[in-house]
């Protein structure tokens, strides 16, 4: 990918821009919409789960479609524009897709051949092979890009996307590429199902094992890693309620000793399998504090050491600070990384009760929650920071960017995003720790970590690229984006406050005060005054589509236009 260097981005912008440069970071504090500071709006919310009775517009469904997916387009808003809330959840929650497995393409215009896995061919059963781990490891992780860019109408990506910043591993730190690929589908298949079954499965997972060094725990060393992990991280949290103890740590560390790798199935051709090693295993009994109800696990010998991890399971998820902390993770993803007094009270509290009550199922809450009024408030929606994906993959949604039409161009190009993505911030597949993401945990700076003043520019530059120069997928191949086809699926691209109206709603989610809409339609208007200067070119254009020259002059006022648009600061927001 093409690296900017701080000097350069002024002068490319300049070069391609007919309109003046602006001020990259003036609006981003949300707080200039309002003089009281984000977090006192968020007091004043006093909705809660009660449905949403108001009327959903166009910019409330916009809303929804990019906080549970990646991006929209027109065509989602027209199929979707007059179903209303339940229909809109029933469809994103139902529609799921098959997609091929990641394959060898990292061999093409390379000296070193896979003695493994021909090219062309899938190498999530290979056997490990430390030359070539790292390139596997790219491949799934263009490969996931992929997915999510061809997924369609479909939760199932972002809940993907949740689940990996909330229980996260690092690939680059496990290095063996069929354990990282065995961890995302265990991911994919409870993606909308049971907390409780994702826990057990992540918890003896050879991925999960090796990351938080499980496969190594045993009753002489006892390690404590992933039994912190467990509680801190992923169960409890860290509540003011979350009272577990230093001794429950080392109880739940010895419940956990024997569960480890089958190393032969990691260096032989197969599936990466964890087993239950009893040699391994604290046949002691195992006590815990008052917050668990003194509760004592029994030492079991043998096989039967392996039932104590189900008791483990049972014991924390009796406690009612564990629903609270994942309504809290699911808060902080989808609604807003500022977790108010009030939405304590009129949020979390209530959906942590529905997930009590469904056993730890996840949709009956996300559902809820999706279709409440809290959701649907003003404050709520387009304040939220775009992470670095919904960012570069939203655009590509937006426009209906190139999709990789083989194996081949699939590496460059879904490769290209990954490492440009991964230059704003985050790379998929590999958070900077095993708490995540830090804008999804770290207080207070929350979302607004996302956007600093080298980002900020290269945020920027991709969306000039993308109008202008193209985005690079090789040396002589650039992508740009189909501004004109957008456009066209535009209801009356002919009016240029309709464009500039239904263009915000999709692209930002947000309408336009006076001031913006008239900054925007002054360069369709070429600087004239009346509305026919952009209505008559665009007809004229419409009339003969092969004229060059018609289509140019349309050209030339779109893409400064749309330059203008992606570069203000709103949006940066969803």
């Amino acid at each position: 990918m093409q690296v900017i260097k701080p000097g350069q981005y002024r002068h490319l912008v300049t070069k391609y821009q007919k309109v003046a440069p602006v001020d990259l970071t003036k609006g981003l504090d949300r707080k200039t919409k309002q003089d009281q500071p984000a977090n006192a709006r968020l007091q004043e919310i006093e909705e809660g789960l009660e449905p949403y009775s108001g009327v959903f517009s166009e910019r409330h469904l916009a809303h929804l479609i990019k906080r549970i997916s990646f991006g929209v387009n027109p065509d989602e808003l027209n199929a979707f524009r007059n179903r209303g809330i339940a229909a809109v959840l029933e469809h994103y929650f139902s529609n799921k897709f098959d997609y091929p497995e990641p394959i060898n393409n990292y061999n093409i215009d390379s000296e070193k051949t896979d003695p493994e896995v021909r090219e062309g061919e899938s190498f999530v059963l290979a056997k490990f092979n430390n030359e070539f781990e790292g390139d596997r490891i790219i491949s799934i992780k263009a490969w996931m890009i992929g997915r999510i860019l061809n997924s369609q109408s479909s939760i199932q990506e972002k809940m993907i996307l949740f689940w990996w910043s909330y229980l996260p591993i690092k690939m680059w730190d496990v290095f063996i590429s069929k354990n990282c690929y065995r961890y995302f589908k265990m991911l994919e298949k409870h993606s909308l199902g049971n907390f409780k079954e994702l826990i057990k499965d992540l918890t003896i997972d050879p991925a999960m094992l090796i990351f938080l060094s499980g496969a190594f725990n045993n009753k002489d060393t006892p390690d404590e890693n992933f039994a912190r992990e467990l509680q801190e991280l992923f169960c409890v949290g860290k509540g003011k309620d979350a009272r577990y103890t230093e001794d429950d740590v080392r109880a739940v560390a010895r419940v956990l000793t024997g569960w480890t790798i089958d190393w032969e199935s990691i260096h032989n051709t197969g599936a990466p399998q964890s087993i239950f090693n009893p040699e391994m295993h604290h046949t002691g009994e195992k006590r815990f504090s008052a917050f668990y109800g003194n509760r004592i696990i029994q030492g079991r010998e043998g096989m039967d050491g392996a039932q104590e991890l189900d008791e483990l399971l049972d014991m924390i998820f009796t406690n009612s600070e564990t629903a609270k902390h994942i309504s809290r993770k699911i808060y902080a993803f989808f609604v807003s990384t500022e977790i108010s007094e009030n939405a304590e009270r009129n949020v979390i509290t209530p959906l942590a009760q529905i997930i009590r009550q469904n056993n730890y199922d996840i949709v009956p809450a996300l559902k809820v929650l999706f279709s409440s009024a809290h959701f649907y408030h003003a404050h709520i929606m387009g304040v939220m920071i775009k992470n670095p994906l919904d960012f570069t993959l939203g655009y590509w949604k937006n426009f209906e960017m190139k999709k990789a039409a083989n194996f081949q161009e699939e590496r460059d190009l879904y490769s290209g995003i990954l490492w440009q993505t991964a230059n704003i911030g985050m790379e998929i597949g590999d958070p900077p720790n095993v708490a995540g993401w830090p804008p999804y945990y770290q207080t207070p700076m929350y979302d607004k970590i996302w956007i600093n003043s080298d980002t900020i520019a290269k945020r920027i530059f991709l969306s000039d690229s993308m109008i202008f120069w193209g985005y690079r997928l090789t040396n002589s191949q650039f992508i740009t984006a189909n501004i004109l086809e957008f456009v066209k699926k535009l209801s009356k691209p002919e009016d240029p406050n309709v464009l500039i109206h239904e263009t915000s709603v999709t692209v930002m989610g947000i309408e336009l005060n006076e001031s913006l809409v008239n900054l925007v339609k002054n360069i369709l208007l070429s600087g004239q005054d009346q509305d026919y200067y952009w209505t008559g070119a665009w007809l004229t254009y419409m009339a003969n589509p092969a004229d060059l020259e018609s289509k140019n002059i349309v050209l030339n006022r779109l893409n400064p236009a749309f330059q203008r648009l992606l570069q203000l600061a709103e949006t940066q927001l969803m």
